[in-house]
């Protein structure tokens, strides 16, 4: 996780449990303080639309919005309708993201990681390897994307690893976007397509062909796949 490059630190909040990197340097107490409020500000605005579209937290495919429309739920509505996903595919990626645009903002902040049960929201001035975790496979944590100077998210899905439903069984499926939440509904669209490390082919060849997803690897067993724009390293 970089420890030499940033200091990290917990914050935690109802079902929230956030990992959070600042530049060495640049921590001050009150950054815990202002990444719980924030969690707890878009968990108000999640529960409270829920509370009139039932559907917005169970659906598994793609669920209209209605009436007035908060900025963050169009953003789960926006990312499910592109993954074919329900909205809640992006929730993780959402506060990943939200959380660390705050941070940036009041803290004048130049870099930071954010992560949220393994999915990620980075901003970086220079390169930074990214590691891929994939459970009990001999090759988790033994292949890294470099991500060059920018903005992005990083989500992982599982059908082997964690709670979160998936219908594959890939020990993990990363996809690289320019938004988190994009990149967790996206991770969750394509895992659920790996069936098999036969499908690792077909999988990275629909990743390919959609604009927005600038990185992808999938890892099944002892099997690899990666297609996009970034550097990979292989870690002994």
């Amino acid at each position: 996780m970089n420890h030499d490059r940033f200091f990290f630190f917990r914050t935690a909040s109802q079902e929230s449990d956030l990992y959070i990197g600042v530049p060495h340097g640049s921590f001050r107490d009150g950054m815990i303080r202002t990444a719980a409020n924030e969690i707890l500000r878009l968990r108000k605005v999640v529960t409270d639309y829920a509370a009139g579209s039932p559907l917005f937290l169970r659906s598994l495919e793609p669920v209209p919005g209605g009436g007035h429309v908060p900025e963050e739920i169009e953003d789960m509505l926006r990312c499910s309708k592109r993954s074919g996903t329900g909205p809640m595919s992006a929730v993780a990626g959402l506060f990943a993201g939200r959380v660390g645009l705050r941070l940036i903002r009041e803290y004048n902040l130049n870099e930071i990681v954010v992560e949220n049960g393994g999915d990620l929201f980075i901003r970086n001035v220079s390169d930074l390897t990214s590691l891929i975790h994939a459970g009990s496979s001999v090759l988790s944590d033994r292949v890294a994307l470099v991500l060059t100077p920018g903005t992005w998210g990083v989500c992982t899905s599982s059908g082997t690893v964690g709670h979160s439903l998936s219908f594959g069984c890939a020990d993990a499926v990363t996809v690289i976007t320019e938004n988190a939440p994009l990149a967790d509904a996206w991770a969750t669209s394509l895992a659920n397509r790996v069936t098999g490390a036969g499908e690792i082919e077909r999988v990275l060849d629909i990743a390919g062909a959609i604009p927005e997803i600038l990185g992808c690897a999938i890892v099944v067993e002892d099997q690899i796949g990666i297609r996009g724009q970034f550097e990979v390293k292989i870690l002994s």
